[in-house]
């Protein structure tokens, strides 16, 4: 077979960590190509991703570095021609790393993004991955039967029942909670995680909305009135290697009706977490946040491109969420579907690429056959070691 990784967008960390370990699985056995351009704002293959592979000389590189090539991370100035040239390469695969969806949609063979695993509160490691169709469809669900559901709920059952006692608490937001947040009680709070804006994260591209966080926040507050008090919290990225003075003085403007919150609680738990469980809202884009909201069954405005299941109840229009969250009947994501989710998430999706027992074969599989009963069984083991792992 002849697999293509398209890399436009790759980190070093995401090569080294994940791609390199999937790549030499692969090249024991097929025909391996790497498309993808010289470094550029935290992109890009260089000296060091080549070291890293120079033991496998069978892999065939093919590195952009003419004056354009930045244009590769979002909209190519020489779109025809990369598709030209992937046509003529004709892979039976395509595995990429890719913000621009447009230029790889034209790809010939199978072509599935590479994105991350993790979906709280589950403990996957922050090197799994999952194959997508699109970068951010969440929640999706394939028809099982069954028996299938049936088995995918008992494989996960020890898994999901010490994680099902948190669901089960209050709705209603602690006052514990309340004072250490310093949140309002006379008014629906609604829980805002901010997303990556680094140089290197192309994938914000999709946002739907003011651009960067601080122009969102000005934004939702001409949408947002002060029936409903904003807490925001940082995406952790963010917190260590972004500049954020505008976004927490564009917070800082409105002290009657928002707040930045550490990304710490008291507990020392993920505020991002705590505020899923007790808000009464939460707005979200193409964020991994949308699981926790999923878990605790907490209403969510989404604002997005891509797939939303169903099951998820998400809302699309501002005016609708709003109004259903201030008359307190706004639906929440289905309580049962959310369990078969993460379950299925764990058994089927998620993917280790330094997994010892890993074949390229494997790898392939998961392309040929997205949903396979046959691996269910081991991905709940390999989870549930993982999980171990984490905990220790």
């Amino acid at each position: 077979m002849r697999i293509l990784f398209y890399l436009p967008v790759i980190t070093p960390w995401w090569f080294d960590a994940i791609v390199a370990p999937m790549v030499e699985r692969l090249a024991e056995r097929h025909e391996v190509h790497i498309l993808a351009p010289v470094p550029w704002s935290g992109t890009g293959i260089g000296p060091d991703q080549l070291a890293r592979c120079a033991h496998l000389a069978q892999v065939q590189w093919h590195i952009v570095d003419g004056p354009d090539h930045p244009t590769m991370r979002y909209a190519p100035a020489d779109r025809a021609g990369i598709i030209a040239f992937v046509r003529a390469l004709a892979p039976d695969y395509v595995l990429c790393r890719s913000a621009d969806c447009e230029t790889v949609n034209a790809f010939p063979g199978t072509v599935r993004h590479i994105m991350e695993g993790g979906a709280a509160p589950l403990s996957i490691p922050p090197e799994w991955v999952i194959f997508q169709e699109a970068p951010f469809d969440h929640g999706l669900l394939p028809d099982l039967s069954e028996a299938e559901a049936a088995r995918l709920d008992a494989l996960f059952a020890p898994e999901w029942e010490p994680l099902s006692a948190e669901r089960g608490a209050s709705r209603q937001m602690r006052k514990a909670v309340r004072e250490w947040a310093e949140l309002p009680n006379d008014r629906p709070i609604l829980a805002i995680p901010l997303e990556y804006e680094h140089e290197e994260n192309f994938f914000a591209m999709h946002r739907i909305g003011a651009r960067p966080n601080a122009a969102l926040v000005e934004e939702l507050a001409e949408q947002i009135d002060d029936r409903f008090f904003l807490a925001f919290t940082n995406h952790p990225l963010n917190e260590q290697h972004v500049d954020n003075g505008a976004v927490i003085a564009a917070i800082a403007a409105h002290p009657e009706r928002m707040r930045l919150l550490p990304g710490i609680d008291p507990d020392g738990a993920s505020t991002t977490a705590t505020l899923a469980r007790d808000a009464d809202g939460m707005i979200i884009g193409d964020s991994k946040a949308f699981a926790l909201a999923a878990f605790h069954g907490t209403p969510m405005l989404r604002r997005t491109h891509f797939r939303t299941a169903d099951w998820l109840n998400a809302y699309g229009d501002i005016d609708a969420f709003l109004t259903s969250i201030a008359a307190g009947e706004a639906n929440g994501p289905d309580a049962e579907a959310a369990r078969r989710w993460f379950a299925f998430h764990a058994a089927n999706n998620v993917l280790d690429p330094n997994d010892p027992d890993l074949t390229g074969e494997d790898i392939l599989a998961r392309l040929n056959t997205p949903t396979d009963p046959a691996r269910w069984e081991n991905g709940v083991a390999r989870y549930r070691a993982a999980a171990l792992e984490t905990v220790a």
